[in-house]
């Protein structure tokens, strides 16, 4: 690997007394997609959120050669007194562009994730799930990261809806040549915008594995996915434990 973009070493960190994760030791280089898998409770939002240093770690190195980096959560976290194009252009603003060049960005981002010119002067609560995520994407997209963290955003979008998104992400990634980490508890996404997938220990004790995924993304089809999935969980014990769920460590 070149040098890593962004590179955790050794990490650990404390909740309430309760060590949530440690040993954790990442490297993605730039351009490189990596997907997150592990168990419910494993310490997946914990380690993406340290990455992000949105978290303090309590031991370890976290190296974060990028400049900038956005991020899309599970819940698009949209302020409800703004419009949609008010939402996106907020975190132009927060990179230090006026209010006319901000607003400019975000009507830019809007477009590169399809998101209707129309439509930029509704609040969330006129949009539907699917509308408020692109929002999201472009407000993460608008300030021109070279480095996107994505925790588990398209969870609570159907399946046809949740594919549109991922091809959202694969062409941002490779449009702008993204480095990214994407959460997910779900290996068939992985699969499908991944370059690499990490899979993390099930008690939190790092990361267990990776496994390369052949071909590239946005150019795999549903049978190949389906077939690589269906071989990781059938003949691969990297993949064995992904799917418990051990409610005390959720974090």
């Amino acid at each position: 690997m070149s040098d890593p973009v962004l590179r955790l070493s050794a990490v650990a960190h404390v909740f309430l007394g309760r060590e949530v994760v440690s040993k954790l030791d990442l490297a993605i280089a730039r351009s490189e997609v990596v997907a997150l898998v592990g168990p419910s409770g494993c310490g997946k939002s914990t380690l993406v959120h340290l990455a992000a240093g949105l978290l303090v770690p309590r031991s370890g190195r976290i190296t974060r050669a990028y400049a900038r980096h956005g991020m899309v959560f599970q819940e698009p976290r949209l302020m409800p007194w703004a419009d949609a194009l008010e939402n996106i252009a907020f975190a132009a603003r927060l990179a230090g562009q006026g209010r006319a060049q901000a607003r400019q960005a975000a009507r830019a981002a809007a477009e590169r994730v399809h998101f209707a010119a129309e439509d930029l002067g509704k609040f969330p609560v006129e949009l539907s799930g699917g509308m408020r995520q692109r929002i999201a994407i472009a407000r993460a997209l608008v300030a021109k990261p070279d480095f996107l963290y994505f925790d588990e955003p398209f969870t609570a979008l159907d399946v046809a809806l949740k594919r549109r998104m991922q091809d959202l992400v694969i062409a941002a990634s490779a449009a702008a040549s993204l480095g990214a980490l994407f959460v997910t508890h779900d290996l068939a996404e992985a699969a499908r915008i991944a370059h690499r997938i990490a899979v993390m220990h099930p008690t939190g004790q790092g990361i267990a594995g990776l496994r390369a995924v052949p071909g590239t993304p946005g150019h795999r089809t549903e049978t190949e996915i389906f077939d690589l999935t269906r071989h990781w969980q059938a003949e691969d014990p990297l993949f064995r434990h992904i799917h418990d769920v051990d409610e005390r460590r959720i974090a």
